[in-house]
């Protein structure tokens, strides 16, 4: 009979800080996949891309960025890294002018109907895929956006401030 050594998951009950802060400099990293769905789950358990099991106990509010450290053991860093996933990306500059403005004002309101999360920078809007892929963009051929449905990380660092972050109720008629 062989018995085999089961290594005991690794507890984190608080984030480290970032993997580019200067004490971290130099270590091997461990990649944790985390999607933008689980980052804000605080009681999870998860496996690195070396095989480790990681057990999170955070406190209540936390968000896993990217980037962000779950372990340390002086020479290996556990970091969380984006899981890309299917979403819906439309570039600012590829839909300027009044016309694009209106059009991606429209975009952003069918967007607000359904509640989805967005994440807005410089550059472009990213929401995820919560409809099929044709029908994603089936309604930016309709908008005549400039768009792709492709798989992307989203809210490395959480998502942009929009009526969904507060929590509210109401009723659609």
């Amino acid at each position: 009979m062989t018995t085999e050594s089961i290594e005991p998951a690794l507890e984190v009950t608080h984030l480290l800080g970032h993997e580019c802060d200067e004490e971290f400099l130099g270590r091997r990293v461990d990649l944790v996949e985390i999607g933008w769905g689980d980052a804000r789950k605080h009681r999870q358990m998860l496996m690195t891309a070396s095989g480790s099991t990681v057990r999170l106990r955070l406190p209540r509010g936390s968000f896993l960025d990217e980037g962000a450290v779950l372990a340390d053991d002086g020479e290996t860093i556990t970091v969380v890294r984006r899981a890309a996933e299917p979403a819906i990306v439309v570039d600012f500059d590829a839909n300027g002018g009044p016309d694009g403005a209106r059009r991606m004002l429209l975009l952003g309101y069918l967007l607000g109907n359904q509640h989805a999360p967005l994440d807005v920078s410089a550059r472009r809007v990213t929401t995820p895929l919560m409809t099929s892929a044709t029908t994603a963009q089936d309604t930016l051929a309709a908008l005549r956006l400039h768009g792709e449905v492709v798989d992307v990380p989203l809210a490395a660092h959480g998502w942009s401030n929009t009526s969904a972050d507060h929590h509210h109720h109401h009723h659609h008629g």
